[in-house]
Order: structure tokens, then C-alpha cells, then sequence
């Protein structure tokens, strides 16, 4: 049975029925995938990592600054105002 997305298109739709089945897919589809990772060979593996793309420069500028003190500050501001 297909289901719709919209119930204004359908009078018979059935909220209840619809989120069991897509509870039910979106279950079938993590086994499926748990199987295909599983299924992996480490050359598979290896050959998949080096087809990742980094995009542009990593996030940080300062790979020595984590921001830490700038956050401790931010909290502690925060607590003395009224």
C-alpha cells in the first residue's frame, strides 16, 4: 500500500498507518546500511577515505586557540548580569 504525503490530497490518508511504515522503512533502511558497512573489505574502506573532499581551510585559524578562556568569559559575564 502506498501512502501519501499530504492528507489534504486524500480523505482516506491515515496518520497512524503512515508512521508505522515510515518507522518501519526507515528501520529496514539501517539494517541495510549496517550490512552494506559490515560487507566492507579495509581496501574498500581505505579507497572510500581517500575519495573524501575537504572543503576549503579547516575552521579554525588558530590551531593553538580552542576558545575555552573567550567562553568562560562569556559564561561568567552572564552570571553578574541582574
Amino acid at each position: 500500500m502506498i501512502l501519501i504525503y499530504n492528507s489534504s490530497m486524500d480523505e482516506s490518508f491515515d496518520k497512524a498507518q503512515w508512521q508505522k511504515q515510515y518507522r518501519e522503512t526507515s528501520r529496514m533502511l539501517e539494517i541495510i546500511g549496517d550490512q552494506e558497512l559490515r560487507a566492507l573489505t579495509d581496501a574498500d574502506v581505505w579507497r572510500r577515505i581517500q575519495t573524501l573532499k575537504v572543503p576549503g581551510k579547516p575552521w579554525r585559524e588558530r590551531p593553538d586557540w580552542s576558545g575555552l578562556i573567550e567562553q568562560q568569559a562569556l559564561f561568567h559575564r552572564r552570571r553578574k548580569q541582574p
